[in-house]
């Protein structure tokens, strides 16, 4: 059975929901996909890895930038990670509109970013198959299930990108008007 978009993002739910906590959220999400056989584990993570790319928009890594006050390259990919594992609703209407974010997050909380969402599929392949922590073995491996055109047209079909999302900016730049609501939660004063 192929791992399906609907799959994909209920798996992700189902973590989410029954958990507390990023740490106990990873360690369901990596033990439900375990279960799944090698192929599906694969998709899973092609599935994911393809929002990863999706997402890499300047607009979007402007509001990582003002949401965790600074956001260097790694940082947009953790943040992205916990962008993911808030669900698609939230995911994708952050593409449409990044500044949106400004319901999904508090000033008062830690940093936005969930590192090892971006390892949940290698461990769960680790996880199912027994084998060693080799990544480039992983990584060799996943290249042998590639995301199908269909499945990645129909990702894309999903998205409906905000106009100027691909906006350029600067950390020296005012993001005021770029990102209205998220610049007078997270100002600092």
């Amino acid at each position: 059975m192929k791992m399906t978009i609907t799959e994909f993002w209920a798996l992700i739910d189902r973590a989410r929901e029954s958990t507390d906590g990023q740490e106990q959220m990873y360690d369901s999400l990596v033990g439900s996909l375990a279960k799944l056989d090698v192929p599906q584990i694969m998709e899973w993570k092609q599935i994911f890895d393809a929002y990863q790319r999706l997402s890499y928009k300047p607009k979007l890594w402007a509001a990582a930038y003002v949401i965790n006050g600074g956001c260097s390259d790694d940082s947009f990919d953790y943040f992205r990670g916990w962008l993911t594992a808030q669900g698609k609703k939230v995911l994708l209407q952050a593409l449409k509109d990044p500044d949106s974010l400004a319901d999904e997050v508090d000033p008062d909380e830690a940093e936005y970013e969930f590192e090892n969402m971006l390892s949940v599929g290698a461990s769960a392949y680790f996880a199912a198959t027994g084998a060693e922590r080799d990544y480039l073995a992983f990584y060799a491996e996943l290249k042998k299930y590639p995301l199908s055109e269909a499945l990645a047209a129909q990702m894309e079909a999903e998205i409906v990108y905000a106009d100027d999302i691909d906006a350029q900016w600067d950390e020296e730049d005012d993001l005021s008007e770029l990102l209205p609501r998220l610049w007078e939660e997270f100002k600092e004063e």
